[in-house]
This record gives structure tokens, sequence and C-alpha cells, in this order.
């Protein structure tokens, strides 16, 4: 009875091993909301990421800008500069495989990446993964990005 005890207990225990293991990002979860992505340089402003059917958007956040005029004149150079960067939007295509995303340029067929995808709390993570070769290619944390009506 002992050893059946022993058995049961670790196959409990394997399964909920695995079964934390397994819980893989869908496209669902990224769907789900629009996202911000906070760049490690200082002066970069955050970028806003959506996704669709396979396809990642990744466009400025503006509102994340922060104004260094000094007058009425740098001013309307600014809000000009903030109205072109809104209207400029990259795209992206993505296949999710399990733990994997690749991004794939939609304008150059060269670029793609491959990333591991991991959920925590509610921030969903792009590493690069291991066979990337490309130093510059950082990690990408996609958190929810609060809706305007909060």
């Amino acid at each position: 009875m002992r050893k059946f005890t022993k058995g049961l207990m670790l196959g409990i225990l394997s399964l909920a091993v695995l079964a934390g293991c397994s819980t893989n990002v869908s496209e669902d979860d990224l769907k789900a909301n629009d996202w911000t992505i906070e760049p490690e340089e200082e002066d970069v402003p955050n970028m806003i990421a959506s996704f669709s059917d396979h396809v990642m958007t990744v466009n400025v956040d503006v509102d994340s800008i922060e104004s260094t005029a000094t007058d009425e004149w740098e001013q309307m150079g600014e809000d000009f500069a903030k109205e072109l960067a809104s209207e400029m939007d990259f795209k992206l295509e993505y296949t999710l495989d399990g733990d994997q995303v690749t991004l794939q340029d939609t304008e150059n067929e060269d670029e793609s990446n491959t990333f591991e995808v991991s959920e925590e709390d509610d921030n969903i993570t792009f590493t690069p993964s291991e066979d990337e070769s490309d130093d510059d290619i950082e990690t990408i944390v996609l958190e929810p990005r609060e809706s305007e009506e909060d």
C-alpha cells in the first residue's frame, strides 16, 4: 500500500508539473489586448502592438513622447512630428508554434526572428531564441495596454 501511495503521489506531482509547463500562449491570448512595449533605451518612445490573424501591427505610442518644446513654434513642430508618427505602422507576419513565435517582416522576406514565448501574470514575453545570431535582438515584453476609458 505504501508503494501505491508513493506512486500515486509521484504521478500527481508529475501531472502538476506538466500542466504548469504546458500553458502555451495562444493566438487568442495575443489578440485579447492591445499591448504596450517599453524599450530599454531611455529616449525611445513606447510602441503599441496589436495582433490579428497572423499579423502583428506595431506603431509609436505618441502619448509616451515627452515634450521638450520651449516655445509655441517648437510645440507646433513636435505636434506635427507626433501626427506623422501616429500615421506610421509596421506590419509583421507572425507564426505561433507551441512556445515559439516567428516574426517575419512583410516587406523583406529575408528578415525574420524567432522568439521563445512565455506568459507571466498579464504580460507576454518574447525572448530571442538561442539560435538567433543577431545580438541586436532584444527581449520584447508585451504589457496589456490600459484603455483610455479607464
